[in-house]
């Protein structure tokens, strides 16, 4: 693969929240979770363990805890000003998660207990950072084998908040000292994004030091803010 053909993968890669009932071969699976192990983590620690689901009840299940986070999300936007809420989470949950009718979902744990492969040091002040980027690593290269099979995927952050993932640890029998990370929703999509809002190069790229010309003051970031919003719908 030349960077061509990188780039365009990279930009390829979407967010997708609904998907068509076309199966997923378990040869696709194998394909991303092959993908995902080869990730870089700290002092190669490896943190990363992968449960699949494919049993539709178990999804509804796991459906049903993450309708209670949502819930609660619902609520906390309220309290936002209105031109920062965002809309999604704003509008009352009346129907189960898109990604609950996904032929495959990937749910990406960690053991936190390989952090003490890290050097001391490292292991006293950055034990939670490193362990994260591991974990996120590993999640981001099953993104990008998804795409580059052709699928979509969804990346589902919600199963990481506190009530869910003890829920799910108890429905899926997950030790309790593992650290539940995110899930990725994988199929066919049934739907086509909305164009993506990147930062320019110029714009994030300082050389040699950084350029106080480009810094944003409070008002330029809550513009930006803003600008990351998806459209409300009438």
């Amino acid at each position: 693969m030349d960077y061509q053909e990188l780039l365009a993968l990279l930009k390829e890669r979407r967010s997708i929240r609904a998907f068509t009932d076309e199966p997923v071969p378990d040869e696709a699976v194998e394909k991303i979770l092959e993908a995902a192990r080869w990730a870089p983590s700290g002092a190669n620690s490896q943190p990363w363990e992968f449960i699949v689901i494919r049993e539709q009840t178990t999804k509804d299940r796991m459906a049903a805890i993450v309708r209670d986070q949502m819930e609660l999300a619902h609520k906390a936007e309220m309290t936002r000003a209105p031109e920062m809420r965002w809309p999604s989470a704003e509008r009352p949950v009346t129907a189960d998660p898109g990604w609950k009718d996904a032929p495959v979902l990937i749910l990406v744990c960690g053991d936190p207990r390989v952090n003490k492969s890290f050097p001391l040091l490292t292991y006293i002040e950055r034990s939670p950072s490193h362990f994260a980027s591991g974990l996120s690593g590993a999640f981001l290269y099953m993104t990008l084998a998804a795409t580059s099979l052709g699928l979509g995927c969804h990346w589902v952050s919600q199963v990481g908040h506190g009530y869910p993932s003890a829920a799910l640890k108890g429905l899926l029998g997950i030790p309790e000292d593992y650290v539940l990370y995110d899930m990725l929703a994988i199929g066919h999509p049934a739907m086509e994004p909305n164009p993506r809002l990147v930062r320019s190069l110029d714009e994030i790229t300082h050389r040699e030091r950084y350029d106080k010309t480009k810094y944003r003051d409070d008002a330029r970031i809550r513009d930006y803010l803003i600008s990351l919003r998806p459209p409300r719908k009438t």
